[in-house]
């Protein structure tokens, strides 16, 4: 019986194989979830995600969110039922929020109400910034489809993003943008970065319609301002203030007596405590620098015992 799973597996791996590029391999792996073919679809699905990127033209919107949501969708077809399949379908709605559930594949009411209420949340997803460079020279950069140039922006999730290269070829990557890309880097060979597109002029009067399968505009990409840090008020113990005050209230007392004794030498007549003028006026300023250093010591001692009383924050 084993053997036989085996088999099976094998099967649809080499079906899968050459099921050819990604967007065949995703119409493949619809036609097998209708079929009720879960385990095939799986194969062909992971084939054609491996697949999109390779793609010669740019992909639309609406495969890529058909790919993401079919993802999502061929666990519930085998019978399971796991929250990262729901995330696809998150995913599959920001690339293209227009998309509808599968009916054909699986008819459930109830989780076509779940998809929906799905919609409505993926439009408060964060932007996130493509980082399309300004200097890419004739390159074109586009994301699910939809053309990007600098300062734009797409709502969080995986995307799709291609390049059209200077010489047609078309490349692609998976990416969530959590990381910057590297766009110019997508085209093989040397870029000239200093050609300039030639400007078209947008034809007011065009009948052209949007593909149904176009993604949404891109956003315009503001950078976050940084959050303003509040800083906490730093709050002396009354305990450390009564200290300084002591501290500073026993030295006023000590440059105080200082004072005093240079004052008593500086009033000494009988017999002369100095022998010339330059000594007296040396002796004064001594005395006086003592003074105003014991003021100012009490001063500190006061201005500190008040904020032992009432608290000092800065």
């Amino acid at each position: 019986m084993l053997g036989v799973g085996l088999i099976g597996a094998l099967l649809a791996w080499t079906t899968a194989a050459f099921a050819g590029p990604g967007l065949d391999g995703i119409a493949a792996a619809r036609e097998s979830l209708v079929a009720g073919e879960s385990e095939r679809a799986t194969m062909l699905l992971v084939q054609a995600r491996l697949n999109l990127p390779k793609e010669p033209a740019v992909v639309e919107a609406g495969h890529v969110g058909e790919l993401l949501y079919l993802e999502g969708l061929a666990p519930r077809v085998g019978g399971l039922e796991r929250e990262q399949d729901v995330e696809r379908w998150r995913q599959a709605l920001t690339v293209f929020p227009t998309l509808r559930w599968a009916r054909d594949v699986m008819d459930d009411k109830a989780l076509r109400g779940y998809f929906e209420a799905l919609r409505s949340e993926v439009r408060q997803r964060e932007p996130v910034s493509t980082g399309v460079p300004a200097k890419r020279g004739l390159i074109k950069a586009f994301v699910d489809g939809v053309e990007h140039t600098t300062g734009q922006a797409v709502r969080s999730g995986v995307h799709l993003a291609q390049v059209e290269c200077p010489n047609g070829e078309v490349r692609g990557e998976w990416t969530d943008f959590s990381a910057p890309l590297d766009w110019v880097g997508l085209c093989p060979g040397k870029v000239d970065l200093s050609a300039e597109p030639e400007v078209m002029e947008e034809d007011e009067f065009s009948l052209d319609e949007p593909s149904p399968l176009g993604g949404p505009e891109p956003l315009v990409w503001v950078e976050p301002i940084a959050p303003i840090v509040q800083r906490q008020p730093i709050r002396l113990e009354p305990r450390t203030l009564w200290i300084g005050a002591g501290v500073a209230g026993g030295a006023a007392v000590a440059t105080y007596a200082g004072a005093l004794m240079a004052r008593n030498k500086y009033d000494q007549l009988e017999p002369a405590a100095f022998n010339s003028l330059s000594e007296l006026e040396q002796q004064r300023s001594k005395t006086n620098a003592l003074a105003l250093t014991s003021a100012g010591l009490f001063s500190v001692a006061a201005v500190l015992s008040a904020g032992a009383v009432w608290g000092v924050e800065f």
